[in-house]
């Protein structure tokens, strides 16, 4: 169910029964000639709507923006950077007004081919702790970890019902399990399996981009066996 989408009484139902919320995040961002500037967020947008079809979650609204950065290319290749203190701001913001509505199991999923830890992923972990941090001294008081009744707190910490684990920051994809790449043959294979009208085949190898040189190894057969892994992934780990 898109969050969107969504009535009050079939939300605080879901939030009774800790139905997953996921947010994907991504970039605006050049991806060569063949792939939209939205491919990251496209990417983690339709695993979710994947990952919907076969298990009940929410999936919220993406954040398109963010940090992008001009490594690949400058300005006028259209990218979208924002500062990561913009970002934390954003982040804390939605994550807050989610914690406040009641959701205990929220999936933050990141797709943007970096180095890790990226600062995307810096500012949304950053802004998911602060939050947890403010909500619990808010709703439980100052000292509220000292206090004696929390002695069985570390027991408790693999449960659903830990506060650490109620927002989760994370590649849409099992980590270091599938090749990755910017605008190559496995980023171009996963988005033509997803959104095959946004990949123009036509367009692989025309510019001078490195990175992009193997996308005319990319096929739909490869990508599907890709999203297939990392549903499956995700199926078995909302068990």
């Amino acid at each position: 169910m898109k969050l969107e989408n969504c009535y009050p009484d079939y939300l605080e139902d879901a939030k009774k029964r800790n139905v997953p919320l996921f947010l994907p995040v991504g970039t605006i961002e050049y991806h060569s000639m063949h792939l939209p500037l939205g491919t990251d967020t496209q990417v983690a947008y339709h695993i979710c709507e994947r990952i919907e079809e076969k298990k009940e979650i929410i999936i919220a609204p993406p954040v398109w923006y963010g940090c992008a950065s001009y490594a690949v290319r400058g300005p006028e290749g259209n990218s979208v950077d924002m500062d990561g203190k913009v970002l934390n701001d954003t982040m804390y913001n939605i994550y807050m007004s989610l914690i406040k509505s009641g959701f205990r199991q929220i999936y933050t999923v990141l797709f943007h081919q970096t180095e890790e830890p990226n600062p995307t992923e810096t500012a949304c972990l950053d802004a998911s702790r602060r939050v947890i941090f403010k909500y619990l001294e808010e709703t439980r008081g100052i000292g509220w970890w000292g206090s004696r009744k929390m002695k069985d707190f570390y027991e408790t910490m693999d449960s659903e019902d830990n506060p650490w684990n109620w927002i989760r920051v994370m590649p849409i994809y099992p980590p270091r399990s599938l090749e990755e790449d910017h605008a190559g043959e496995f980023e171009t294979s996963w988005l033509w399996e997803l959104r095959p009208d946004l990949v123009r085949p036509d367009k692989f190898g025309v510019t001078d981009d490195w990175f992009a040189e193997n996308s005319v190894n990319a096929s739909r057969e490869k990508g599907k066996e890709a999203i297939d892994t990392i549903v499956s992934y995700w199926l078995d780990r909302l068990k």
